[in-house]
This record gives structure tokens, C-alpha cells and sequence, in this order.
């Protein structure tokens, strides 16, 4: 007589385990997904809307001082300066962009496939077994005592 852990596969006997692991990686992946969602959007609103993270003491840093420290440029060095900080922004935004994208093409399959995985192995994981329902575990039901017996039935 061969016990049931003989006949299954280690992989049938514990299938939490390759459970876990799937929907652990899946939650890894969906991870990924928001990360690189979130990156995407602030990556495109730095590209369409620049100026919205320029300050002018983030450009006049880089402009000529005097001796106590003040700023001497011209309007059209401001300009020029102010000019390449949108354009740094803006390179930054599509460094951004293009992030996100690759994380959420990154993550959307991990997410995905694992997730598939995961379901499959919980739908064709068996529930206990007849022979070794213990007292806890419940089993058929009893037929109830008020339902009069099916004719065939004694």
C-alpha cells in the first residue's frame, strides 16, 4: 500500500508554496506597474509643462556674480539661462517618460503571467480528501431529519 506523500510530487504535496511564490512575484510585478505609472505621469508633465519646475534660482545659480554675491547678467543672459533649464527640464521629463515606460513594460507581464500561474495552481489544488477528512475538517452533508426520504430511498 503506497502512502499518498510516495505518489505526489513535492510540488503536490505543499502547493502553497508555489503559491506564495507566485503571487509574491505578482505583487513584485504589480509593484513595478505603479512605479512605473507613477514615473511615466510626472515624467510627461515634465516634458509638456516645463516651467512649472523651473525656478529662477535654480537658472541664476549658474549665472556670473560680483564680489558680494549679486547677479550681474543681462536680460538676455537670464534668458539664455532660463532657456536651458527648461530644456534641461524637458530632457529630464523624457528621461522620465521613457523610465516608466520600461517599468511598466517590465512589470505588466510579470504582474500578469504570475497571477495566471497563481490561479491555476489554486484552481486545481484538491481540497481534503475523503479518507482523511479528520473531525474538524467538514465533510458531506448529513441528510436533514425533517426532509421526508426520495422514493427509492430507505
Amino acid at each position: 500500500m503506497e502512502t499518498r506523500s510516495s505518489t505526489e510530487s513535492p510540488a503536490a504535496r505543499r502547493p502553497w508554496v508555489a503559491l506564495l511564490y507566485f503571487y509574491l512575484a505578482a505583487f513584485v510585478g504589480f509593484g513595478f506597474l505603479i512605479a512605473g505609472t507613477t514615473t511615466a505621469l510626472f515624467g510627461a508633465k515634465d516634458l509638456a509643462f516645463p516651467e512649472l519646475g523651473v525656478q529662477s534660482y535654480s537658472y541664476e545659480s549658474s549665472l556670473h556674480r560680483d564680489a558680494q554675491g549679486t547677479v550681474v547678467a543681462t536680460d538676455s543672459e537670464r534668458a539664455q539661462a532660463r532657456q536651458r533649464a527648461l530644456e534641461d527640464r524637458r530632457r529630464d521629463g523624457a528621461d522620465s517618460l521613457v523610465d516608466g515606460i520600461i517599468l511598466v513594460a517590465v512589470g505588466l507581464p510579470t504582474l500578469l503571467w504570475h497571477l495566471r500561474r497563481a490561479r491555476r495552481i489554486g484552481a486545481t489544488t484538491p481540497g481534503p480528501r475523503p479518507d482523511t477528512a479528520g473531525p474538524d475538517t467538514p465533510g458531506p452533508a448529513a441528510p436533514d431529519a425533517a426532509t421526508p426520504p426520495t422514493e427509492g430511498r430507505n
